[in-house]
């Protein structure tokens, strides 16, 4: 298991990005599979650093990779606690202008993404994806 620890602050994107993508070339991914993957880890990285943590606040955030057939991602911080899988998806029925903001990088997260996974405990947010090699193997 590889694990990075970034203070939670957009500027550190890249950072955690270039943490998964030297992970991700160490297996066979598909490039579709791996552009997905980073993705959803630029989105879920982005908004822990820009909720997580009120403003006066600095915290953390632990990113592990670990590969068991599939990418398996995990992100842990000590922020407030957010279930992003409660949110409701957004309709695409609605005319983008009349839509809530909101919502939209959850719902591709959890469509490009084969797992996506929330647990509250020990006081941190622990926010699970996983994805398969070939990026075939979602459940839908």
């Amino acid at each position: 298991m590889a694990v990075i620890n970034v203070k939670a602050k957009t500027d550190n994107t890249g950072k955690a990005m270039d943490f998964v993508a030297a992970e991700l070339k160490r297996y066979d991914f598909t490039a579709a599979a791996r552009a997905e993957i980073l993705i959803a880890v630029e989105e879920i990285f982005v908004n822990i650093a820009s909720y997580a943590y009120d403003p006066v606040e600095e915290g953390d955030v632990r990113l592990s990779v670990v590969f068991d057939g599939k990418a398996v991602i995990q992100f842990e911080d000590s922020g407030l606690p957010f279930n992003p899988l409660d949110r409701c998806d957004p309709d695409p029925d609605i005319p983008i202008l009349e839509r809530n903001i909101g919502g939209l990088g959850i719902h591709f997260v959890k469509n490009m993404m084969d797992d996506v996974e929330y647990v509250y405990a020990g006081g941190k947010n622990i926010l699970t994806i996983s994805k398969g090699l070939s990026g075939s193997d979602r459940v839908s």
